[in-house]
């Protein structure tokens, strides 16, 4: 055998033993092997009451009080109940995927465990505790080197456990800006650099209290409240409520009073700008924390952003008969069966089906640029002879009118016979109400 291929030979087998060798140390059991996998403790997630983290980047101290979580060090602070409820979980269902001894002497810096990187410590409701000290990441990154209580093996564990449990206290805090379920939710009072607008809920439906009594936007009011429930700070700028002068919360640029079931308060301050973010506080907790700029934007709602701007509801199945007047002419069609409409004039397309929602899409569907409660002769001036009107009668015979002026501008004016308000509308109702006969036909 040529020298050549004996070298190439014994290369083959030093990288072979190698592998082997690497492979046996830091390589976690293949997935065909997880049926064997053992628990690394006995205990269920609902029975840790509490945990303790060393890390080198901060200890911190954990206590679940009734179905929450709270930090207890380094402070005293509502937890974030997803980071914890995850860490808990993890220590409940880890397993250890291989287990062996530590070499000859008990050098255990190979693995990080000389000097974890984090040590848990956890108690659970019959006073077992246990702890954990986790390692260096293993070769597929996929499992942490760990000494599972007085064990003297060193064990594979989830990496997940040295992800979650090694992360700032920061992110480990609860960060929402009010303790409050949106669902809960039954009033709002947002004080702002535009004024003070009120809204509280009526059944499934929200109402401007201030500073008018009017029906409110329900899709804009349910998106301010999920604003208030969902959006997180970004930073803590003060544990205390010392010096709030300095940071603008004496007199707040925006203060949100929230009422919920139970008649639970939530109070909301928002104070200085300080680059892209603002400072915040919730009145129940002591610290001042930073929000962004959206949050900001959020609650800075002027009165027209949640007010109603439907020119008109009503509900198409109540409907008898839809009578509009346009340019083309007078079309008046009739509902039977709930969707099923045709005409009645002109009598020649008398008896023939339309597509009703040519015919009450425009209408519903429209929404208000600007609204006029008490309009000036100038804009009634516009509705004196009006492009478009239209009669909807329901089926107990109540009979509401909607007038269109013509184009204004980029515009119509528009004014319905319930109520005395005038509505600015993209002048494309008009377009839109424009049609034929022909054109609503099936």
């Amino acid at each position: 055998m040529k020298k050549s291929t004996l070298i190439v030979v014994a290369l083959a087998l030093a990288l072979g033993a190698f592998v082997y060798f690497y492979d046996s140390k830091h390589s976690v059991a293949p997935p065909s092997a997880e049926a064997s996998w053992k628990p690394a403790f006995a205990v269920k997630a609902d029975d840790i009451t509490g945990f303790t983290l060393e890390r080198k980047i901060g200890n911190a101290i954990f206590a679940k009080q009734g179905n929450a979580w709270l930090i207890t060090q380094p402070v005293s602070t509502r937890a974030d109940q997803t980071a914890i409820t995850g860490i808990v979980n993890d220590l409940s269902s880890a397993k250890i995927q291989r287990s062996f001894a530590p070499p000859p002497g008990g050098n255990l810096s190979n693995y990080g465990l000389d000097h974890p990187a984090v040590t848990v410590e956890f108690q659970s409701k019959a006073g077992a505790r246990h702890t954990l000290r986790l390692g260096d990441k293993d070769f597929s990154g996929d499992a942490v080197y760990a000494l599972v209580d007085a064990s003297k093996n060193v064990d594979l564990l989830p990496v997940s456990l040295l992800d979650e449990t090694d992360q700032p206290i920061s992110q480990l805090r609860d960060r929402s800006l009010l303790d409050l379920n949106s669902a809960e939710i039954t009033g709002i009072t947002l004080d702002n650099p535009s004024g003070t607008i009120a809204v509280a809920k009526n059944g499934s439906t929200w109402q401007i209290t201030k500073p008018k009594q009017v029906p409110a936007d329900s899709a804009g009011v349910d998106a301010l409240a999920s604003s208030l429930s969902t959006n997180q700070f970004t930073n803590v700028a003060s544990e205390t409520p010392k010096n709030l002068g300095k940071y603008g919360l004496i007199h707040p640029a925006v203060t949100v009073d929230v009422t919920a079931k139970g008649e639970k308060q939530f109070h909301l301050l928002i104070g200085k700008k300080t680059g892209d973010e603002y400072y915040a506080r919730d009145a129940a907790r002591p610290m001042v924390f930073q929000v962004s700029s959206a949050v900001y934007d959020a609650l800075d709602k002027k009165f027209f952003d949640l007010r109603d701007k439907s020119i008109l509801h009503f509900d198409p199945a109540n409907l008898a008969t839809v009578e509009i007047h346009n340019a083309n002419g007078t079309i008046q069609c009739s509902q039977g069966k709930v969707g099923n409409w045709t005409v009645v004039t002109p009598a020649a397309d008398k008896g023939k089906s339309i597509q009703s929602w040519k015919l009450l899409d425009p209408i519903q569907d429209a929404r208000a640029k600007q609204i006029y409660d008490t309009p000036s002769a100038a804009i009634l001036a516009h509705l004196a002879k009006p492009a478009v009107e239209v009669t909807l009668t329901d089926k107990s015979g109540k009979k509401t009118t909607v007038s269109i002026s013509p184009v204004a501008g980029d515009s119509a004016y528009v004014r319905t016979s319930a109520g005395p308000q005038v509505y600015a509308v993209d002048a494309k109702i008009l377009k839109d109400l424009g049609f034929k006969v022909a054109d609503l036909l099936m």
